[in-house]
């Protein structure tokens, strides 16, 4: 009898074990994949219950509000006027866009002249180009494309400008190039900028329907570590437009899967006025949901 009690205690003290074990696992919240990167994002949320899907989420995101005040005169670095320039490829040239207006370039000069900020913007973006497109003139490396002198770093510092935008979003994957090799890039054209005073702003990737899985994937690895590098720099707009396997969202893509349309152009707009940098030089604070 003293043996069959002692075996009935054991065999609770397992149930109860077992079950405050595995209490974690039965009873927590779902898990919301949230790319580590996009917390940086101006509309990245904080889930504290059970919320939709990031990838089902198409919601706008809100403009900075102006603060009324005009471009600080020491950007005119001797121009008339304070210069933009845009570096980049079809998505800054406006592919995807039903008119130029809606284009992300042209909808960030609107909303500049709306608010008063007098700018000058100097597009140099072509369709196809890649991170080698826009490396300094006399960049050369062997079996890669020579830099376009005409419509790169070295022409848009060349306008004395203030601040360059860059937007070059997946034709280097698409190209097969590494991720060392675009990050070099990257760190080339940052010292061209940081020699010459100039501020930049990069956009991160964007997601584009190729067929190879493993290229979309690259999209977001290469994403975060763009947007790791330097956050305050960086529009990060991937997971925003993006499905759960980086395809991009249907409800922002245009026809070809590799370019937004206008629903699309308005959320890169948002997030280069919302990234940090572009608030503190224009002059632009976080608007606050109604």
């Amino acid at each position: 009898m003293r043996m069959k009690f002692y075996a009935s205690k054991l065999y609770l003290l397992l149930t109860v074990v077992t079950l405050f074990g595995c209490k974690k696992q039965l009873f927590d919240n779902p898990v919301v994949p949230i790319d580590s990167a996009a917390t940086n994002s101006p509309n990245a949320v904080v889930v504290s219950g059970p919320v939709a899907n990031w990838y089902n989420d198409t919601t706008s995101v809100l403009l900075p509000v102006s603060d009324g005040l005009p471009i600080n005169p020491a950007f005119k670095k001797g121009n008339t006027t304070a210069t933009i320039v845009i570096l980049g490829s079809s998505t800054a040239v406006g592919k995807g866009a039903s008119q130029k207006a809606y284009s992300w370039v042209e909808l960030l000069t609107a909303k500049l002249k709306k608010d008063k900020k007098t700018v000058r913007i100097v597009n140099l973006a072509n369709k196809n180009y890649t991170t080698y497109h826009i490396m300094p003139t006399g960049n050369k490396v062997t079996n890669r494309p020579a830099p376009d002198v005409l419509r790169n770093v070295t022409k848009a510092l060349s306008y004395k400008p203030f601040l360059v935008i860059v937007n070059l979003p997946t034709n280097d994957i698409a190209e097969k190039y590494t991720d060392t090799e675009i990050l070099a890039n990257f760190t080339k054209f940052r010292k061209a900028f940081e020699n010459a005073k100039v501020d930049f702003i990069v956009t991160g990737t964007q997601p584009r329907n190729f067929t190879d899985s493993l290229l979309r994937q690259r999209l977001r690895i290469l994403n975060s570590k763009i947007v790791g590098g330097s956050p305050v720099r960086v529009a990060n707009v991937l997971q925003k437009l993006s499905n759960e396997d980086y395809s991009i969202k249907k409800y922002f893509a245009y026809t070809d899967g590799v370019h937004p349309n206008d629903k699309g152009h308005a959320i890169i707009n948002s997030h280069i006025f919302n990234t940090s940098l572009f608030k503190q030089l224009l002059g632009y604070k976080t608007a606050i949901m109604p």
